[in-house]
């Protein structure tokens, strides 16, 4: 009797959890897709950069920066460049990456070579840099987003 009982219970507590299993499986969970850096609106430049619309301008003046060479390691490409608000954001190839090898006088050199890449366009207030589709971190200057593109011009009423 005893032994008939204990078959019941299990299969009592076996129906049971089979039941609620039917009613809310426990099926994976897709990792996230990877969110696109890539401007929505845009076209493909015959570089492969995607260019966001209005921006062909600073597209142009980013590749004469990148062709300059000296700070920017060789071998690195603009991959996309938009602008979010006054934001410039620009997406450079995974050769920029050694930058950080650079030391701190070397990131200051490539971050102000972009920095004056930008300079002209008043539309222009700030620069976000990423690589590989993550903001750009360098060794020594930390994230590469929000960066003026412009120094701090002094004000002229007598510094108040």
């Amino acid at each position: 009797m005893r032994r008939v009982a204990i078959a019941v219970v299990i299969i009592v507590i076996t129906g049971l959890l089979g039941y609620l299993y039917a009613r809310n499986p426990r099926t994976p969970t897709p990792p996230p897709s990877p969110t696109s850096t890539r401007p929505p609106e845009g076209r493909v430049a015959s570089d492969g950069a995607v260019v966001a619309k209005g921006c062909d301008d600073l597209a142009h003046s980013i590749r004469a920066a990148l062709s300059r060479g000296g700070a920017i390691p060789d071998g690195t490409r603009l991959v996309s460049i938009s602008l979010d608000g006054a934001e410039c954001v620009i997406e450079l190839s995974s050769e920029f990456a050694a930058v950080a090898n650079q030391g701190t006088t070397g990131e200051s050199e490539a971050q102000n070579a972009l920095r004056a890449a930008l300079a002209a366009f008043d539309r222009v207030k700030t620069l976000r840099v990423l690589v590989d589709g993550a903001v750009f971190e360098g060794s020594h200057s930390g994230e590469w987003e929000g960066i003026p593109v412009r120094d701090s011009m002094p004000t002229t009423d007598g510094g108040e």
